[in-house]
């Protein structure tokens, strides 16, 4: 009857516990490979997660400030676009208006004067651009379309100019109309809010504040100038050359002026739009930097659990190598 030592249990148990802690190791080192962090964190940490819970907060915080700063920079760019479309239009409009102010001519007056509605309407649908669904120069209003349509901005000017016999007169009532706190301008044309809206989180200290309205003077000076060039083909002064050719000659040089109030504009919208890159570049610097501190602690040596896991392959194969012939061994053989 075949029996078993207390030195074969022995040699029998250490056989199986090495072959566990291989199955082990090789486990380990096989998921350390084909993810790349350790498996063992608590060992790498020393059992405090604190320091790494910390990373994780603030990358956490990173990403949310990104997702701000991204939206400050999508609208500062969608206004930056609308300013910089519009000063387009006045640079292309106000040369031709005092031209056919020098030509004093019935025909190249209306038609110029054609033009400059036409462009009108182009200048009121920018300024009611809306950027991911929110008006751009509507202030805190941002669900609002800041200004009514051209339509109606020229019927009110026709009110407001009713029994003008001079360019003079127009001139006067148009500026009264647009004038700030006491015109029209406020209460019938403009839907948006008084306040500004509020300012894009870049970080724990910044705002990004993109606070111009379509109450800017700038744009009233630009909607003023394409109104009063836009009045000639509406029907004001008629059969008045002279007058009409100095209407459109103060279109003119209302729009050169407003040339120079965009420009203004554009500078300050410029000034926030350089905070957002500023705080961008610093957001992604310190985020860049928390990841390689995390990955340091939770990182695995890949070169060195490849090695390690090639050797626990190794001594596997050996251990069931060695099992498997001393199973075949026989009392016969020794015999």
């Amino acid at each position: 009857m075949n029996s078993l030592t207390l030195g074969d249990l022995s040699t029998m148990f250490r056989r199986s516990s090495l072959i566990t802690q291989n199955k082990t190791d090789l486990n380990t080192y096989s998921m350390e490979v084909a993810s790349g962090l350790k498996a063992d964190l608590s060992k790498s940490v020393s059992g405090d997660f604190t320091p790494l819970a910390s990373m994780e907060r603030s990358l956490r915080t990173f990403e949310s400030y990104q997702r701000g700063i991204d939206d400050a920079a999508f609208f500062g760019s969608s206004m930056q676009n609308v300013l910089g479309t519009v000063a387009d239009h006045v640079d292309t409009s106000a040369g031709p208006l005092l031209n056919a102010a020098s030509y004093n001519d019935a025909a190249t007056i209306e038609i110029t004067s054609t033009q400059a509605r036409a462009t009108l309407d182009s200048v009121v649908n920018a300024f009611n651009t809306r950027a991911g669904g929110r008006a751009i120069f509507g202030g805190a209003a941002t669900h609002t379309t800041p200004l009514q349509s051209s339509e109606i901005l020229m019927s009110e000017i026709q009110t407001a100019i009713a029994g003008a016999a001079s360019a003079d007169d127009i001139l006067t009532a148009v500026d009264a109309w647009f004038e700030p706190g006491t015109g029209n301008y406020d209460t019938v044309m403009y839907n948006g809010s008084t306040s500004p809206k509020s300012g894009f989180v870049l970080n724990d200290q910044e705002t990004a504040t993109f606070d111009v309205t379509a109450t800017a003077q700038g744009i009233r000076e630009t909607l003023k100038g394409f109104v009063l060039g836009a009045l000639v083909s509406e029907g004001a002064l008629a059969g008045n050359i002279d007058e009409q050719a100095q209407l459109m000659q103060t279109a003119g040089e209302r729009l050169y002026g407003a040339s120079a109030q965009l420009q203004q504009l554009s500078a300050q919208v410029g000034t926030q739009e350089a905070k957002v890159e500023a705080a961008s570049q610093r957001n992604t610097t310190e985020k860049y930097a928390t990841e390689r501190a995390k990955s340091e602690i939770v990182s695995a040596d890949i070169y060195d659990s490849a090695t390690k896991l090639q050797q626990a392959e190794a001594q596997l194969e050996m251990m069931y190598t060695i099992t498997a012939r001393l199973s075949n061994l026989k009392l016969s053989d020794y015999i």
